[in-house]
């Protein structure tokens, strides 16, 4: 990344967040047009996002260091120690500083509850948040037109809060927009553009201060001043210096102006979007991270008709997870009935999110792919990688090697997951790998205990990166580009 295209980001993300066309669209559409986005090191462009995210919040900190000074003295004085009032008779910014926290309740609540939805590759989608444009735009575009502006927020109450909280909501489906969103209730609810604006602004403290520094404190693994630190700073400088003077513009249009040229545009914007599918994801990075090549072109057959599996050979699903990674995603069917306590193994550490952020450390091609090592997490523990893991409970876990399983007739057939182990007998650990085509020669060790039924084809590529050459040979180790496992969620 150059810094004038840093720079250009920063300002992008400066002026979308408070003008009510949503910072998400307009980031993830800069970043697609101009290829900034590393494929094999995505978690940069998510700690360049939460990082430069903290320009605006000082943007909108300076600007109303006043009102925050006052609402904050206030709220103190007149809640806490002698001078402590009921709220019924406390002053403008006292009560200003509970319909903050007040609003800001719905969206912490939710956030939280469908944190992996959120994350998940669905709030990804360009059609996503084209929809998210248009609809939000329709409904401010109702507000504008219907509001009686007849309220500043000194008149607010508490029902007000709360309603333009739950509005907040509506922000984490992207494309929304957050400014846009608590805009638009706080006209329905009878308030002045300009005062409801105010009062998005104050309430975007808390909103973007608590999800901002979590997003960055879980991202500063993957800062580094000596790769981008100077352009990530000019980022944040811009996001910052272009937020604020967003505010100062967006107060002083709505005195005399409608929402409704801002409507217009969210509408035509979302609109291209789904004309031009314009979607970052559109194309699957090759395997050797060259050029990319259209995901049309890789078409595996379906994993039983490729293998001639017939249905007496099909162990029982009964459970099912996502793994989501850099490369794509795929989706792994659980045999609880034929490996149970290594299913259930699996998923204690599946709830525990024990494989969050995981590298792939071992690819052999057209042999197995292989993830599950929390060292992996540990740059200085790399030469570990692979040699160890655990369990959920901590206790070893028996191997489940029983020949008459339906899983176990199948064998180490394309798409096949099994837990690995360290070498002593009965040592299960929290490593699992996804068999490749030559894999199905391996004699029954190790206990199978699923299989890929969505995504095969991302498994393939997967197993087809260059890696750095192992103790195995040149095509069995370490993918070069590291391969980064975001989650693995039960569905």
């Amino acid at each position: 990344m150059t810094m004038l295209v840093a720079i250009v980001l920063g300002v992008i993300q400066g002026l979308s967040e408070f003008i009510p066309i949503s910072s998400t669209a307009h980031l993830t559409l800069a970043a697609a047009w101009l290829d900034v986005i590393d494929p094999a090191h995505p978690e940069r462009w998510t700690a360049f996002m939460a990082t430069i995210q903290l320009g605006t919040l000082l943007a909108v900190l300076v600007f109303f260091r006043r009102d925050i000074t006052s609402i904050l003295r206030a709220f103190v004085g007149e809640n806490v120690g002698s001078g402590r009032k009921p709220i019924s008779k406390q002053g403008t910014d006292a009560r200003m500083g509970w319909f903050i926290l007040v609003g800001t309740i719905p969206i912490v609540v939710v956030g939280l509850a469908l944190k992996d939805v959120i994350e998940g590759s669905v709030t990804k989608e360009m059609s996503v948040i084209a929809t998210g444009l248009i609809g939000v735009g329709a409904l401010l575009w109702w507000a504008d037109s219907t509001a009686k502006f007849t309220k500043t927020s000194s008149q607010m109450t508490v029902v007000d809060a709360i309603l333009i909280g739950c509005a907040q909501v509506l922000a984490l489906v992207p494309g929304s927009s957050r400014s846009g969103t608590t805009i638009m209730a706080g006209l329905f609810r009878g308030l002045t553009r300009e005062h409801a604006a105010r009062f998005s602004f104050l309430m975007s403290i808390p909103a973007i201060g608590g999800a901002g520094l979590l997003e960055f404190i879980g991202e500063l693994d993957h800062l580094q001043w000596d790769r981008g630190g100077a352009e990530l700073l000019a980022a944040t400088v811009a996001a910052g210096v272009s937020g604020y003077w967003s505010i100062a513009f967006l107060l002083r249009y709505l005195r005399n102006h409608s929402l409704k040229s801002f409507v217009l545009y969210r509408v035509a914007l979302g609109a291209v979007i789904l004309l031009t599918s314009c979607s970052p994801q559109s194309e699957t990075p090759s395997p050797s991270g060259g050029d990319s090549v259209e995901k049309e072109q890789v078409q595996p057959p379906a994993i039983n008709e490729a293998l001639e599996i017939t249905n007496d050979h099909l162990a029982d699903i009964t459970d099912e997870v996502v793994v989501r990674t850099s490369m794509g995603s795929f989706s792994i069917g659980l045999y609880g009935t034929d490996a149970p306590n290594t299913v259930e193994n699996f998923l204690g550490l599946v709830a525990k999110k024990y494989y969050d952020g995981i590298l792939i450390h071992r690819v052999a091609h057209h042999f197995v792919i292989q993830m599950g090592d929390r060292k992996t997490r540990e740059r200085k523990a790399r030469r570990e990688w692979g040699r160890g893991g655990q369990t959920a409970s901590g206790e070893p876990l028996a191997e489940e090697l029983d020949p008459e399983t339906k899983s176990a007739k199948m064998g180490y057939v394309h798409g096949v997951v099994a837990m690995a182990r360290k070498p002593a007998p009965g040592t299960g650990t929290s490593q699992f790998f996804v068999c490749l085509d030559s894999a199905a020669t391996l004699p029954l060790q190790y206990t199978i205990f699923g299989r890929v039924i969505d995504g095969l084809d991302v498994v393939d590529a997967i197993g087809s990166v260059d890696v750095e050459p192992g103790v195995l040979g040149d095509g069995d180790g370490l993918p070069k580009r590291p391969i980064r496992v975001y989650s693995i969620r039960k569905q």
